[in-house]
């Protein structure tokens, strides 16, 4: 302690470690993709990808590693780079290179005669864009878990889960999936710290001083982390959809959820389509709408609710979202008019006679394939159930299950725990059953890490996009977190529930975001930016009124040089967003 001593730093090797860029594989970057060729070729030789050493225990860098894939888009324009640019999609589970590689593909279409199809095309010449692999997921070191033993079946129905055996079941899947990833030695390691500094490793690999992010969903959440142990490294960024960093993941994400996504379903999508029963066919009033879930079956609405919670995601699922509910009448219907509907062959008879819409074959077609996929989903539920092996994947389950019950406490009595899920059946029939199919964390043993305290955010100029009915990262928790944030910005979309809302090619938050990012902050606290209408809400227009619209933009040019394309790629960028489990 007086004289000598170690000067070893065993993190050290890992940050004077020597990047080997080369070309990326294509099937690492969504290589299936109509467009990725032509993508590809705009890059050219600015992309490259690789494969970087980190320490699988950051607090004991001695104990092994993992090597977590990065692949970078180098700035257009080298003499004007200013850093890079990080991305996390979110998840947790979520591979960040694709999707980076999608964004990169969106802009680089922009026009360079509008105002913010240049201000795009600035920043893919000004940063690096930079997408990776968080640990456990994609091209790095995964994750899995699995056991032999066989899940028990669990009746989540909300007139049929509360019951002593029923419950119990539940608590031993919960038990038996912590337990299958609690056995893989590289499970306490897959956790929200270990990430963030995985992120500033590859910020220091790059040269750069400070950490500029985009982060969707959980990635809000990452970048959050990371901001909270390393501010004085914070350069841009962006929480797009946020998570509330002020609580622990089963109040933001599971305790959450159910209730947002059942006021979605109230406060938006019931009237929407009241709004257009001769569209829709489901009544002209809120009430004849709100009616037709609660009447179904309750296996039926414990089959239509998975289909609907991965629906209520984007503002463009809203049509497929209401044809689903005429689709579950439909199914309710013939599963209620056939002698056995125990009979599978009798049910898809039935369902092939039944009527959707005779008034438009479009719809009817739509709705009857939506019909089919529920009908199949029902018989494999509750007819021909089969007892499958605990195997959780890299791409969902494992990571999220990991990051979430390494992050943060919680609830641990079980009594308490069926309490709050009788509660939620309660408020949110038809969304309540993720709390009874992710029940891990219970029999975790606690979290593996220390969740930083957000006081190091709070004099931090950062960029918050949030829309009001966002059912995965709901409001309130969002508006907690903000209003933690004295220094920081966000543009608000009031009506929507985009999840992931930038881009959103609007006049609003893009150019706020886009101007962020190049480095000038809004400059008040809040932008309220207007939503873009459903697809039945659009104004129809004649084609006096199309000519004249047509004529009053022509010296406006547009944000992209194909705009049906880019629209088709964005929304294919944020279907990408959606958590696989």
């Amino acid at each position: 302690a007086c004289g000598g001593g170690s000067s070893h730093d065993p993190v050290q090797k890992y940050r004077e470690q020597t990047v080997q860029w080369a070309v990326c594989d294509p099937t690492i970057l969504g290589g299936a993709t109509p467009y990725f060729e032509a993508d590809r070729a705009k890059a050219g030789d600015r992309l490259r990808c690789a494969v970087v050493r980190a320490p699988l225990d950051w607090a004991n860098p001695d104990r092994g590693e993992v090597v977590i894939s990065v692949m970078r888009i180098a700035a257009g324009t080298p003499e004007k780079r200013r850093g890079a640019i990080f991305f996390n999609p979110g998840g947790p589970g979520v591979d960040g290179l694709t999707s980076t590689f999608a964004l990169f593909g969106v802009f680089a279409d922009s026009n360079p005669s509008a105002s913010q199809g240049a201000k795009q095309l600035r920043l893919l010449n000004e940063y690096d864009m930079v997408g990776f692999s968080p640990r456990g997921t994609g091209s790095s070191t995964q994750l899995a878990c699995g056991t032999n033993e066989l899940e028990r079946f669990v009746d989540s129905t909300a007139s049929g889960w509360d019951t002593p055996e029923n419950i119990a079941n539940a608590n031993y899947n919960g038990s038996k999936s912590a337990q299958a990833c609690l056995n893989n030695p590289l499970t306490p390691y897959i956790n929200t710290d270990a990430t963030a500094r995985d992120m500033d490793l590859l910020r220091g690999l790059l040269g750069d001083e400070k950490l500029n992010y985009l982060g969707y969903s959980y990635g809000t959440w990452l970048g959050s982390w990371y901001a909270s142990l390393f501010p004085e490294k914070v350069g841009r960024m962006v929480l797009d959809s946020s998570m509330d960093f002020t609580t622990t993941m089963e109040q933001s994400v599971f305790l959450g959820q159910p209730t947002a996504r059942q006021r979605l379903l109230d406060d938006v999508l019931v009237p929407y389509a009241a709004r257009h029963p001769d569209v829709f066919h489901l009544g002209a009033t809120d009430a004849d709408v709100r009616a037709i879930l609660p009447n179904l079956s309750p296996k039926v609405q414990q089959v239509v609710g998975g289909r609907l919670s991965q629906l209520s995601y984007s503002r463009v699922s809203a049509d497929e979202y209401i044809g689903t509910m005429s689709a579950a009448r439909g199914l309710d219907s013939v599963l209620k008019s056939v002698p056995d509907p125990t009979e599978p062959d009798a049910i898809a008879a039935a369902l092939n006679v039944y009527v959707f819409d005779a008034s438009s074959p479009t719809r009817e077609k739509a709705i009857r394939t939506i019909a089919e996929e529920l009908q199949a989903n029902y018989i494999a539920t509750w007819i021909k159930p089969t007892r499958s092996s605990f195997e959780l994947s890299s791409a969902g389950s494992a990571v999220i299950t990991a990051v979430h019950c390494n992050d943060t406490a919680a609830t641990t009595d079980l009594g308490a725990w069926a309490g709050l899920v009788r509660g939620m059946a309660q408020r949110s029939p038809m969304f309540f059953s993720s709390l009874l199919q992710f029940h891990s964390c219970a029999f975790w043993g606690g979290p593996k890490v220390n969740k930083p305290d957000l006081a190091p955010m709070k004099p931090l100029d950062i960029m918050f996009v949030q829309s009001q009915y966002d059912s995965a990262t709901y409001t309130e928790g969002a508006n907690a977190f903000f209003a933690q944030l004295p220094a920081a910005r966000r543009a608000y979309v009031p009506g929507d529930f985009q999840h992931g809302v930038y881009p959103y090619s609007d006049a609003c938050v893009d150019p706020l975001v886009t101007d962020y990012l190049l480095g000038e902050s809004p400059k008040v606290r809040e932008t309220v930016c207007t939503a873009h209408p459903l697809a039945q809400d659009a104004p129809k227009v004649n084609a006096n009124q199309q000519a004249s619209s047509t004529s009053a933009l022509a010296n406006t040019p547009p944000v992209y040089k194909d705009p049906e394309q880019a629209r088709e790629r964005l929304e294919n960028f944020k279907r990408g967003l959606i958590p696989s489990n």
